[in-house]
């Protein structure tokens, strides 16, 4: 029986029990034990080259454990290795990806004086990058006596797979240096690295070497040169490189419409798909999830189902990739549910699919179904990954879900992602978003290395729980450590300072935004003519409105807040005036800025008109806008007009619009209102201190002292107390703050003593 018998599969159960137990078919791969690896007389007549063939077969049909055994079995009946034995060997051990045995075969290769050998060389290369063992496999580079182009291109992919692009391009001048001229798969490589790490200049550099060297009109090449200008955004160049193909085929068309997917031009993308089909090129896998995610891309849902439809046709809904983008569709278009349809149904749940879900849920609103998911996956047995993670973290942050986050903490702990910027940032904003800032702390102040998202999540938490000066000391922190604001910073240190109302801060941060370059941002911008407004600077808020380039409704809704603040109400309406001309149509923000106004002005026919108005603009009057009616009405004395319009609210009024005619019931001094007001009130809300105190007021007003002291007494029974007063002040750049009967401050008695004095002044 020949050797070729033996590897093609027509061999006895004698030979199949004597090597390896398993059977090598000329269709395919069938494993079938059939007891102990023993030796016969016919393995031990074997020459090294069967045994090389026989390795190489088993290797080749995906038996690495067994070409490994046969070669093991090789050396027990004492047949040395040959020069093409040990790189069918090695070969063995890189797909089955064990570092631990390849260090092993390794030390026999070295044993067996093969070192020198450059095919022995480049398999125990391959081998080392395969595993990820970019060290180990450096060190190999380094000791070859001789490298030739497949070495310096298996370093380069290697070191491209393992996310280090730059150590990859570096081997090219070091393959450069050493005389070695790269060949097609050497470009193919660098160009996968430029793509990766979206390094433009060097990925043109090689294109350009690949035109000199004539592989233009390489398919492979071509489709990797339009990936890398996608990647790195720069996909006009990738269309005219596409466009100069002359043999287009699907796998260019699914890299040229991948790419715009990226890129955002989703639309390009669909156009794509039918000039492939106007060519007559069958789309395959790739092409339906290039086509789904464009549907994502747009929020188009018909069209997604559409495709999804499509996809069936084609007999591919089944296959994994594209059941996952089909999933993230539905989840972007607002259709969880169908989603969860295709998920719950799915044979094919991997880590990819369960994370796509947690995330499309998380971000569709359905907190709590993304929560039950992880659940799920940890008692399925699966780990979530830092991807799932992330969105459960943001899930408890907008549910204020602590202990569900504390969990996730600990799981994150346990898979080592705590020191991961991005887990760090997302569990400091969940601790702080659940009122534990100093939790929050404990996880900023042990992440490594601090980025931007880190610092805003810490500012905003600090600002969130009510302490903005905190916000602003980290602010200057950041500045210290080098770390760029974005707009997200900004639009929070502007927050903090309208809340200390520091003028001066606020032009600080201005500065900082023009010389950086953020004055075109519109978030930034809006949050500038808010805090200036706020700050009482509502010239620089005017300044920042009018050299604005671009607005969107919030910027002329902060500029009317702003006006309606320093009572400019004439202005308020003239720029009302000016953003319907302007053809912004007017939102529920917009109509309660202008009431507002109209309120501080005692315009009450003026207000009266813009709130019957609001129809014409298919808006319905909401709580704030009734709220800002009834304080209207109030100011000018309307009592009874406002308690009628209170009564007609299409839903229950809220504590605000009660306290808002309890002000003015003080005001216009009417106290059998006031105490139905107040009834209405503490049904609502019995422990707002501020509407008993403000009860109490009225009453001490008409001399009802029994009153007042019942209030009190009920105020003092179920345990309400004032919160202490607060005030600050900005001298110096520096903000101080002040309490009721704070004696803490370093200048104390000097301060009382200038009380002390005022006050003498203002009683002679």
């Amino acid at each position: 029986m020949s050797l070729n018998d033996h590897v093609n599969g027509d061999i006895d159960s004698k030979f199949i029990m004597n090597y390896g137990g398993n059977f090598v078919s000329q269709g395919g791969t069938n494993r079938k034990r059939h007891g102990d690896f023993r030796v016969s007389e016919t393995a031990a007549e074997m020459d090294p080259s069967s045994w090389n063939l026989l390795i190489k077969e088993y290797t080749k049909k995906g038996l690495h454990e067994d070409g490994i055994r046969v070669f093991m079995e090789m050396m027990d009946l004492g047949v040395l290795p040959d020069e093409y034995t040990l790189p069918c060997v090695i070969q063995a051990f890189t797909c089955c990806q064990n570092l631990r045995l390849g260090r092993q075969i390794h030390g026999y290769v070295l044993k067996m004086g093969a070192g020198c050998d450059i095919f022995v060389n480049n398999s125990l290369l391959a081998m080392y990058c395969k595993c990820s063992s970019m060290k180990n496999a450096s060190n190999v580079f380094k000791g070859m006596p001789k490298r030739d182009v497949v070495s310096f291109n298996t370093l380069i992919a290697g070191f491209d797979e393992s996310g280090k692009p730059l150590e990859a391009l570096g081997m090219l001048n070091v393959m450069y240096l050493g005389g070695v001229k790269p060949n097609l798969l050497t470009c193919l490589a660098a160009l996968s690295a430029c793509a990766s790490y979206k390094l433009l200049i060097h990925g043109q550099e090689i294109h350009a070497f690949a035109l000199r060297n004539g592989f233009v009109n390489d398919d492979f090449l071509t489709s990797a040169t339009i990936h890398m200008y996608m990647k790195c955004g720069n996909w006009c160049t990738a269309e005219r490189v596409f466009c100069a193909d002359s043999l287009k085929n699907v796998v260019s068309y699914n890299v040229m419409m991948s790419g715009f997917v990226d890129n955002r031009y989703a639309m390009k993308a669909m156009m794509l798909f039918f000039e492939m089909l106007m060519h007559g090129i069958q789309p395959d896998s790739a092409t339906m999830v290039a086509l789904v995610a464009s549907c994502s891309e747009l929020l188009d849902l018909e069209l997604g189902r559409q495709i999804h439809s499509l996809v069936v046709k084609h007999g591919m809904h089944t296959l994994k990739e594209i059941e996952t983008s089909l999933i993230d569709m539905y989840c972007k278009c607002g259709r969880a549910e169908m989603g969860l349809h295709l998920f719950e149904k799915s044979p094919n749940k991997n880590l990819v699919m369960w994370g796509c879900i947690i995330e499309g849920c998380a971000q569709s609103g359905q907190g709590y179904k993304a929560l039950d998911l992880l659940r799920k996956l940890h008692l399925s047995g699966g780990r979530a990954d830092l991807l799932a993670i992330l969105s459960g973290l943001r899930v408890c942050s907008s549910l204020k879900h602590k202990y569900f986050g504390i969990e996730l903490h600990g799981f994150s702990i346990k898979m080592a992602f705590e020191s991961d910027v991005f887990i760090g940032g997302a569990l400091t904003d969940m601790y702080s978003k659940c009122g534990d800032i100093g939790a929050a702390w404990k996880v900023f102040l042990r992440l490594p290395m601090k980025d931007v998202i880190s610092w805003n999540a810490i500012i905003a938490g600090s600002l969130q729980n009510g302490d903005a000066e905190l916000a602003l000391k980290c602010f200057w922190d950041m500045q210290a450590e080098n770390v760029s604001a974005n707009s997200v910073t900004i639009a929070c240190v502007l927050a903090a300072c309208s809340h200390l109302s520091l003028l001066f801060y606020c032009q600080q941060i201005h500065g900082y935004v023009l010389r950086n370059g953020l004055d075109s941002n519109v978030l930034v911008c809006n949050s500038l003519i808010s805090s200036f407004a706020r700050c009482g600077g509502i010239q620089h808020a005017w300044a920042v409105f009018c050299n604005m380039s671009s607005k969107d409704d919030t910027s002329w809704n902060s500029m009317l807040l702003g006006f309606g603040m320093h009572g400019l109400t004439d202005r308020s309406l003239d720029l009302f005036r000016k953003m319907k001309e302007s053809g912004v149509k007017p939102n529920h923000t917009t109509f309660a800025a202008i009431l507002s106004s109209c309120s501080h002005a005692g315009r009450v026919e003026e207000g009266w008109k813009h709130f019957e108005s609001m129809k014409d603009y298919g808006l319905t009057p909401m709580v704030e806008h009734y709220t800002c009616m009834v304080d209207l009405l109030g100011r000018a004395g309307w009592l009874k007009q406002a308690v009628d319009l209170i009564r007609q609210m299409p839903s229950d009024p809220d504590p605000v619009v009660w306290g808002s005619l309890l002000g003015s019931c003080k005001v216009h001094r009417d106290d059998n209102l006031a105490n139905y007001v107040a009834n209405r009130l503490f049904e609502l809300d019995s422990e707002n201190v501020g509407y008993h105190v403000l009860l109490s007021n009225i009453y001490a007003d008409f001399g009802r002292w029994e009153d007042v002291n019942s209030i009190r007494a009920h105020a003092k029974e179920v345990g309400l107390k004032k919160k202490p007063g607060c005030s600050w002040i900005e001298v110096g750049n520096e903000v101080h703050v002040f309490t009721a009967k704070d004696r803490s401050h370093c200048q104390l008695e000097e301060i009382y003593s200038v009380i002390k004095s005022l006050t003498e002044n203002m009683k002679s």
